[in-house]
């Protein structure tokens, strides 16, 4: 995994926000620090789960409590002509 990264800032507001976890707080902060440049974010789950020594389903499902809890918005991009999901932006 080749990710340029020398460390990630969590804001203040996300470091004492009580309704999400501690993993969750990360994956957000790791998902504003790729969200820069673009404004949106296509880390992989595999990605994700290697870089914080946790499973990829683990990875699916706080992102999944971030996309329910409202703090970021999950768009999945599919194969044309297919179920299979190509790209996800967050």
């Amino acid at each position: 995994m080749k990710i340029n990264i020398k460390g990630i800032w969590i804001p203040f507001e996300i470091l004492i926000n009580k309704t999400l976890s501690d993993k969750e707080k990360l994956i957000y902060s790791i998902i504003l620090y790729f969200s820069k440049e673009k404004d949106y974010c296509s880390i992989s789950n595999n990605q994700l789960a290697e870089l914080l020594n946790l499973t990829t389903n683990h990875v699916s499902k706080l992102i999944s409590s971030l996309n329910n809890k409202k703090y970021v918005k999950v768009h999945l991009q599919y194969k044309k002509g297919s179920k299979e999901i190509e790209n996800r932006i967050i």
